[in-house]
C-alpha cells in the first residue's frame, strides 16, 4: 500500500496558510502568486509531497548530470549526436541583469534560467559563456564588471526577484578573461543574489547583496564583503533570518560610502510576505563595517513597506533615489518614490502616487537607475519603463507597449549618449538611440523557457510550442522567426495529423477553465470549445492529447478527464476526480498528464500532481487506479507504449530523501505492477518519456539535468547527444517520418535532433553495470563523499586526477567484493599536501568499463 502520511500533512500545512494573489489579463502572463502561476507549480510539483526541495539534492543531481557529460566525452569513441537549435532567437526570455562597458560594445547579459550570455557588437548577436559550470548555475541573479579590469565580470547566481521557476543559485563566479573560463568563489549558501558591486578604488573589495533561499528562512541572507578578491567572505549586515538584501551601491567618489536596502521576504508553497517593517535603507561610511539604518523622511517601518529599489548618482552622488514597493495591503503596488540630495541624511517623497505601473506584484520589480550625467533624469523599472527628467515629479512611459513587451529588471544608461539606452525585461533584450522608441529587439538570445511543444505530424519544420510569459509560438523552420498564435502563459498543444490547419493550443488553466482553444486556419481566428466546467480545478500546463487513432477524439484533464469526439468543438466528462481532492487552499489536486494507446486506442491513461494514476480500458467508461508501488511524487507522464498494448510508462518529479528516488517506472500488465528503470539516472524530476517505436527498447527522457537515453528500456542510461548545456527539460516529442527528436527547454529555448546521426551501439565501456555517485559537496573545500558500485567482486580501481590527467590521490584499488562502497577524498595528493583549488576528476575502473566524475576544488 502507498502511504499517504505525507500527503496528508501536506495538505493540512496547505489549509493553514495564507493566499495572496495577483493577477493579470488572461491575454498575457500571470506572475507567481500563491498556487496559481509558475513558481508555484514549478516548486509544488518538486516538492510535493515534502513540502520543502532538498538543494543538496539539486546540486548533487546537477553535478553528476555534468560528470555523466565529462565520462561521456572522454569515454566515447564512435561519435555521437548533435543538438541543434531550433530557437526562438527572436522572442526572448525573461532577463534579469545586464553589465554593460562604458563604451556599450560589450555587453553581459543574465536569463532567469538559461545562464549568461556575451556581445561583443553592442547587442546585435549574443553568444553563451557560462554553460557547464557547477551547480544549478543557469538561473541568474546579478552581473558586474570591475571598474578596474572589464574583462573581470562577477556572475551571481539564483534569481532574486521572487519569480521562482528556478532552483536556488549556487553563489558567486568570476571570470577574469571575459568568459573563457570561470572560478567559483563560493556563497552557495546565500542561494539568490540580487546585487554585486566592486569597489572602484580597490578591486579587492567586492559586496554581494543575499536574499537567500526563496521557500525557508535562514542565516545566509544580508549583506557580503570580501576585501581578498573573494577568497574569504564576511557578512557585514544581518537583520533577521526572514530578510535579505536587495541592493546595494557604492559612492563612486568615495566608495567608504555605501547604501543597501533590506527586505522581508517569507516565501512558502502557498505563502507570501513579500514586505514588513525590516525593510528598509541602510549606510556604511567605512567600508560596510558599521551600518546605520535611514529614517529621516522615509516611510515608518511596517508592513506597508516592501522590497526597495536604489540608485546613486554618479555626477552627484549625494543624490541617491529609492523605489519602494508597497506591501500586500496595498496590493504590492507603488508606495512613493523618494530622493535625498544630502548623501540620505533626510529624505522626501518626489511621487507617491503616479510614476510606475506595478501591476499588484511589485516583488518582481527591483531596479532604478539615474542618468551618469544627470541627476534629474531618472528611470523605474516596473511593468512599464518609465523616465523623469525632472527629479522624478513627472513621468513618462518610454517602455510597455511601445517595446513589445512588460516587465523590466535591467537598465543601463549609455554615459556618452543619454539617449542610448539597453533594457532586459520578460520579453529579452531591447536597445534604442532614441531615448525611448523606437525599440530594436535581440534576435539572437534563444533564452525562451517552453512547457511544452508539438511538430507538425506532416511537416517536420513546423513547429508549436508553449512558453512562460512569451505566449504559444510556431515556426516554420526559422530559427529567427518564430511568431506569436495565442496569448498570455502558453502551453500543451496540437497539430491534427489529417490537416495541418487545425491546431488546439492553450494559456493558463485551460484558457481560465473554457478550455483549449481551436483553429481551423493558421490561427487566423479560433474558437472556444463547449462542455467544461469553469469552476474545475485546472493544472497551470493543462494536459491536452489526441488519439493517435482518431483525430476526432482528444482528452483534457482537470481533476476529471474530459472528452471530444467532434475534433475539439465540444468536450464533456467521462470520469469523476481522478485526484486525492484534499484540501489545499492552492490550484493543486489536478491531472497533469493524459494518454491514449497508440496500439488499442480504448486504453487511457491519466496521472495527477498529487501522485496518482490511472487507466481506463474501454475509453474513458470506467477508470482503475493503478498507482500502488510508485512513489509518492507529482506524476509528469503516464505514456502508452508504441507497439505493445498494455505495456506504459510512468515519470515523476520531485526528489528522494535519505534514498535515492526512482523516477521512471515501467509497467507491463497495464499498471497490475511496477518496475523502476531508472537504472543510473541522476536523483533529478523527470518530466517526459518518448518510447521510440522503431526501436522499442530505446528511451528518451527529459529532465531537469537534461536529456538522457536508454537502449536497454532502462537498465543503463547515459545523456543523449552534445551542444545542449545542462538544462531543464519539460518536453520531448519525435517526428517519426524524420526521425527528429524535439526538446523543449525551459530557459534555453527549444532544440532538435537527427536520430539518424546517432550511433548504432553504445560504446561497450558505458554498457557495463558499475555505477559512480557524483561527488558530494561539490564544488568542496573540505572532505568528499562517494558511492562506488560494482555488480560482481572483482578488481577495481578509483581515483582522483587533475585536469592534466595526473593521478592525484587513490581511493580504491584491487580485489573488491560485490554491492556498494562508500569512498572519501580528504583534498589531499598522495603525500598529504592540500590539493590546490581547480577542476578534477574521479575516475572508477572495472574491468573494461570507465566511468568519470567531474569535482571542483574551491578556494
Amino acid at each position: 500500500m502507498r502511504s499517504r502520511t505525507l500527503l496528508t500533512a501536506f495538505a493540512l500545512l496547505c489549509v493553514c496558510a495564507a493566499l495572496l494573489a495577483a493577477d493579470h489579463p488572461a491575454a498575457r502572463v500571470e506572475h507567481d502568486g500563491p498556487g496559481d502561476d509558475p513558481g508555484d507549480w514549478f516548486a509544488l510539483q518538486r516538492a510535493y509531497p515534502l513540502g520543502t526541495i532538498d538543494q543538496g539534492k539539486v546540486q548533487e543531481a546537477v553535478a553528476q548530470a555534468q560528470a555523466d557529460r565529462d565520462a561521456q566525452a572522454l569515454s566515447t569513441t564512435a561519435g555521437t549526436a548533435t543538438w541543434q537549435q531550433l530557437g526562438p532567437y527572436n522572442i526572448g526570455g525573461r532577463v534579469t541583469a545586464l553589465a554593460v562597458s562604458p563604451s556599450g560594445f560589450t555587453a553581459y547579459l543574465g536569463s532567469a534560467n538559461g545562464g549568461v550570455f556575451k556581445s561583443t557588437d553592442a547587442g546585435v548577436n549574443w553568444t553563451p559563456i557560462f554553460d557547464g559550470q557547477a551547480g544549478t548555475a543557469f538561473s541568474i541573479g546579478a552581473l558586474a564588471f570591475d571598474p578596474s579590469n572589464l574583462n573581470k565580470v562577477y556572475v551571481g547566481t539564483g534569481e532574486a526577484n521572487a519569480s521562482v521557476d528556478s532552483y536556488d543559485g549556487y553563489g558567486l563566479y568570476r571570470t577574469v578573461d571575459g568568459g573563457q573560463s570561470w572560478s567559483w568563489l563560493g556563497l552557495a549558501a546565500t542561494a539568490r543574489i540580487a546585487r554585486v558591486a566592486v569597489d572602484p578604488q580597490d578591486s579587492a573589495r567586492i559586496f554581494v547583496a543575499a536574499m537567500g533561499t526563496q521557500f525557508s528562512t535562514g542565516p545566509d541572507r544580508g549583506l557580503y564583503r570580501s576585501e581578498n578578491y573573494g577568497k574569504t567572505w564576511t557578512k557585514v549586515l544581518y537583520v533577521s533570518d526572514s530578510t535579505g538584501v536587495c541592493d546595494v551601491v557604492l559612492n563612486p567618489a568615495h566608495p567608504e560610502t555605501l547604501y543597501c536596502a533590506t527586505w522581508e521576504r517569507v516565501r512558502h508553497y502557498t505563502y507570501r510576505r513579500a514586505f514588513g517593517p525590516e525593510c528598509g535603507i541602510w549606510r556604511s561610511v567605512d567600508h560596510g563595517t558599521t551600518w546605520t539604518r535611514l529614517t529621516a523622511g522615509l516611510p515608518a517601518p511596517s508592513d506597508n513597506v516592501g522590497r526597495i529599489g536604489l540608485a546613486i548618482a554618479r555626477s552627484r552622488p549625494s543624490t541617491l533615489v529609492a523605489q519602494i514597493i508597497g506591501g500586500a495591503s496595498l496590493n504590492y503596488d507603488g508606495l512613493g518614490f523618494y530622493k535625498t540630495t544630502d548623501a540620505g541624511d533626510t529624505w522626501a517623497p518626489v511621487d507617491v502616487s503616479g510614476w510606475g505601473d506595478f501591476g499588484g506584484f511589485g516583488w518582481y520589480f527591483g531596479d532604478c537607475a539615474i542618468d551618469p550625467n544627470d541627476p534629474n533624469t531618472i528611470y523605474s523599472c516596473g511593468m512599464n519603463l518609465v523616465k523623469s527628467t525632472d527629479g522624478g515629479v513627472t513621468w513618462t512611459t518610454i517602455g510597455g507597449s511601445t517595446i513589445s513587451h512588460t516587465d523590466f529588471h535591467a537598465i543601463w544608461i549609455d554615459p556618452g549618449n543619454p539617449n542610448h539606452l539597453y533594457v532586459g525585461d520578460d520579453g529579452g533584450f531591447f536597445t534604442t538611440t532614441a531615448g525611448g522608441a523606437p525599440w530594436a529587439h535581440a534576435s539572437t538570445l534563444p533564452i525562451s523557457q517552453f512547457y511544452a511543444g508539438c511538430v507538425d505530424p506532416a511537416n517536420a519544420a513546423h513547429v508549436m510550442g508553449g512558453t512562460q510569459d512569451n505566449s504559444t509560438i510556431f515556426s516554420f523552420g526559422s530559427p529567427s522567426s518564430w511568431s506569436t498564435v495565442i496569448g498570455g502563459d502558453g502551453f500543451q498543444c496540437v497539430i491534427d495529423p489529417t490537416n495541418s490547419n487545425v491546431q488546439f493550443g492553450e494559456y493558463q488553466y485551460c484558457c481560465s477553465g473554457l478550455g483549449p482553444r481551436r483553429t481551423t486556419n493558421g490561427w487566423i481566428s479560433l474558437s472556444a470549445p463547449s462542455g467544461f466546467n469553469g469552476s474545475d480545478r485546472y493544472n497551470w500546463n493543462t494536459p491536452i492529447v489526441m488519439d493517435p487513432k482518431n483525430h476526432n477524439i482528444l482528452l483534457v484533464g482537470s481533476q476529471r478527464v474530459y472528452r471530444s469526439a467532434d475534433n475539439g468543438v465540444s468536450y464533456a466528462p467521462v470520469s469523476g476526480d481522478l485526484t486525492d481532492n484534499l484540501p489545499s487552499g492552492v490550484v493543486f489536486h489536478t491531472i497533469s498528464t493524459l494518454d491514449v494507446s497508440p496500439v488499442n486506442d480504448s486504453y487511457y491513461y491519466a496521472g495527477t500532481d498529487d501522485g496518482r494514476v490511472w487507466t481506463s480500458t474501454n475509453a474513458g467508461a470506467s477508470w482503475t487506479d493503478i498507482g500502488a508501488g510508485l512513489p509518492v511524487r507529482s506524476i509528469t507522464r503516464v505514456v502508452a507504449d508504441p507497439v505493445t498494448a498494455g505495456t506504459v510508462y510512468v515519470t515523476l518529479s520531485g526528489f528522494g530523501q535519505d534514498e535515492h528516488l526512482p523516477h521512471v517506472f515501467q509497467s507491463t500488465d497495464n499498471g497490475a505492477h511496477w518496475t523502476s528503470i531508472s537504472g543510473n539516472l541522476p536523483d533529478a524530476p523527470a518530466n517526459d518519456i518518448v518510447v521510440d517505436p522503431a526501436h522499442p527498447a530505446t528511451l528518451y527522457l527529459a529532465t531537469d539535468v537534461g536529456v538522457y537515453v536508454s537502449r536497454d528500456l532502462g537498465n543503463y542510461w547515459y545523456p543523449f547527444g552534445v551542444g545542449m548545456p545542462v538544462q531543464t527539460v519539460f518536453d520531448l516529442f519525435l517526428h517519426a517520418p524524420s526521425r527528429t527528436l524535439y526538446a523543449a527547454t525551459h530557459g534555453r529555448s527549444m532544440w532538435k535532433l537527427d536520430l539518424t546521426t546517432v550511433p548504432a551501439a553504445v560504446p561497450p565501456q558505458l554498457e557495463a553495470g558499475i555505477a559512480l555517485s557524483a561527488p558530494a559537496p561539490n564544488p568542496s573545500r573540505g572532505n568528499v563523499a562517494l558511492r562506488f558500485t560494482l555488480p560482481r567482486a572483482g578488481s577495481a580501481d578509483v581515483a582522483v586526477f587533475d585536469a592534466l590527467g595526473r593521478r592525484i590521490r587513490t581511493l580504491a584499488h584491487g580485489a573488491l567484493p560485490s554491492g556498494t562502497h562508500t569512498l572519501a577524498w580528504d583534498g589531499a595528493d598522495e603525500r598529504g599536501a592540500h590539493a590546490a583549488a581547480g577542476v578534477y576528476f574521479v575516475q572508477a575502473r572495472a574491468g573494461d568499463a570507465r566511468i568519470t566524475r567531474r569535482l571542483i576544488r574551491a578556494h
